[in-house]
């Protein structure tokens, strides 16, 4: 229950709309019971009287009129207030889990998977709206409501009081109980597996081409397939233990009925009854139970809530890659970079990824940083770029520590360009955007040309308005690189960081990207890793990186 602790006191800040919601509630259930209570003794007394007028009916004619109206105003109202301040919450959760998701990107994230992250930010946030919708406020409303009917008998019955009272408290307490330690099982199964499903449609559909190119897709949809079928077979134990426990507190309302009947009858015989308030005693014991029908169901799937919760704060609490140090330092002005004796490994199993590696990059070097695959050269720029802090060593910038310095400030001195960087599924205009949001038309119109996109740019319907689809589908790798370069160009930071900033383009393209880089970088600090030679005219100085060592250095006299 700690974790679904921790979440109520999230909920703190609509505590207007909850406490409204949970008012409207309890007036629409109050209102319930009392608008069949009074309607039963209207009727029976009407049926005793006869033709014959014995008491005033137009006043409980216009309070049932009144109850009516009140229950209809006030269930709509309570599903408009209940849902508003759940989704409100629900609001302020996600909030909160993006704020603390953003430390642990792009470093701790990158081990996760990504159709994981999207359940929990999804799936397990919806799922804590139990905790209001079918938690708290039916646990609220029944315990008032028990007290407010057990007063009310009282007046007419105690012996029907306290044993609607038992009856009640059986339903909103053992059955819930039973019923949770019945469900608990399944409704954590039922949060993994809807995790693995969205997870592998997820992956099935990114990777759908490569699937049919290999024939493999019917594998996979077998796969998804099985996922789903014992999810299915899950939710179908959940819906057999939802109407059981439905039909035991049915069964306990009957019991209760039928003994507040008994009773009834005894008092009107013995005269401490009249027929018509017994008949709205049995009314109201009969209105009593929908008090506690909720209940049984919220429990039962009170693990699946439990799940989420568990699942949110798990990757909410992970310790990110970047913990800053303090004080926090004010960005220095200048722009060389040294790595001394800077180690690197991502868990103490592995070996070093990177071993000792000392480097002094003055402000203006054009340096490549060579090796192959897995020889930690992408792993060295997100040192650099502060993604992650080595565990032994020092990374300066202007001889200022980079952990003594913000990591959002550090970011404001690179620009990168890799060979995955992302289009976002909107404009052109708005990817570019995404680099200087508040840049001038001038500004974009420079950038545009320093890229080479100006001849693509004119020849679409909407010029740079046009969509690009998600991760820029709608154009091709050429092209898209290009809209990566124009943000680069567009950001202008001191130090250009280049990952494979070519790879999979063609030679013309890759040629004319490297020209415009090489116009672009002159004032400034170039940091290029690739395991190929194109593009190595940029750069006066070759570094071999290998098992984690830098190895040999090669100058390049490129007069």
């Amino acid at each position: 229950m700690k974790d679904l602790w921790f979440f109520f006191t999230l909920f703190k800040p609509q505590r207007f709309w909850l406490t409204s919601g949970l008012l409207l509630a309890l007036l629409t259930t109050v209102s319930g019971i009392a608008l069949l209570t009074l309607s039963g003794w209207f009727i029976s007394s009407c049926a005793i009287a006869g033709s014959v007028i014995t008491f005033n009916f137009m006043l409980p004619a216009a309070q049932i009129r009144a109850l009516a109206i009140i229950r209809t105003l006030g269930r709509y109202g309570e599903r408009v207030v209940t849902h508003e301040a759940t989704f409100r919450a629900l609001a302020n959760i996600r909030s909160w889990l993006f704020q603390q998701l953003i430390p642990l990107a792009p470093g701790r994230l990158s081990t996760l998977r990504s159709g994981d992250v999207l359940s929990r930010l999804t799936a397990d946030v919806d799922a804590l709206d139990a905790l209001y919708l079918r938690l708290v406020a039916p646990v609220a409303i029944a315990a008032f409501g028990m007290l407010g009917v057990a007063l009310f008998l009282w007046f007419y019955s105690w012996q029907i009081s306290l044993t609607t009272l038992v009856m009640l408290l059986i339903a909103a307490a053992w059955v819930p109980w039973l019923f949770n330690r019945l469900g608990q099982m399944h409704a954590e199964r039922l949060v993994v597996l809807s995790t693995n499903f969205r997870i592998r449609q997820l992956e099935l559909l990114q990777g759908l081409a490569d699937l049919l190119a290999y024939q493999a897709y019917e594998h996979f949809a077998d796969v998804l397939a099985e996922v789903s079928t014992r999810m299915i077979a899950t939710q179908r134990q959940n819906n057999r233990l939802t109407a059981i426990s439905s039909a035991l507190t049915l069964l306990l309302g009957q019991m209760a009925l039928l003994i507040a009947l008994t009773v009834a009858a005894l008092a009107v015989v013995e005269g401490s009854l009249t027929g018509a308030d017994a008949a709205l005693v049995i009314f109201c014991v009969l209105a009593a139970f929908e008090l506690v029908t909720p209940l049984p169901q919220a429990m039962q799937m009170l693990g699946k809530t439990q799940k989420a919760a568990q699942r949110i704060r798990q990757i909410a609490e992970m310790s990110p890659t970047v913990v800053q140090e303090s004080p926090v330092l004010d960005l220095p002005d200048g722009c060389d970079l040294r790595l001394d004796q800077v180690s690197f490994r991502y868990n103490p199993q592995q070996n070093w990824l990177l071993d000792n590696i000392s480097l002094d990059i003055p402000h203006g070097s054009k340096l490549a940083i060579v090796g192959p695959s897995g020889s930690g050269k992408t792993t060295l720029l997100h040192l650099l770029m502060r993604y992650v802090d080595p565990e032994l060593g020092e990374i300066q910038l202007a001889g200022q520590a980079l952990r003594q310095l913000h990591p959002d400030a550090v970011l404001t001195r690179f620009g990168l360009l890799s060979q995955r960087s992302q289009l976002f599924a909107a404009t052109i205009k708005e990817n570019l955007l995404i680099a200087k949001p508040d840049a001038s038309h001038a500004e974009l119109n420079a950038a545009i040309e320093a890229a080479g996109l100006q001849a693509f740019i004119r020849q679409l319907p909407n010029g740079i308005n046009t969509w690009v689809g998600e991760s820029g589908v709608k154009v091709s790798g050429g092209e898209a690189r290009r809209i990566a370069l124009a943000r680069l160009y567009l950001k202008n930071a001191p130090i250009l960081i280049l990952d494979e900033p070519t790879e999979g383009l063609d030679s013309q393209t890759e040629n004319e990207v490297f020209n415009a880089l090489a116009k672009f970088s002159v004032d400034k600090t170039l940091i290029m890793v690739t395991h190929r030679s194109a593009g190595l005219g940029l750069v006066d100085e070759i570094y071999h990186l290998q098992q984690g060592r830098l190895l040999t250095v090669t100058h390049i006299n490129n007069q």
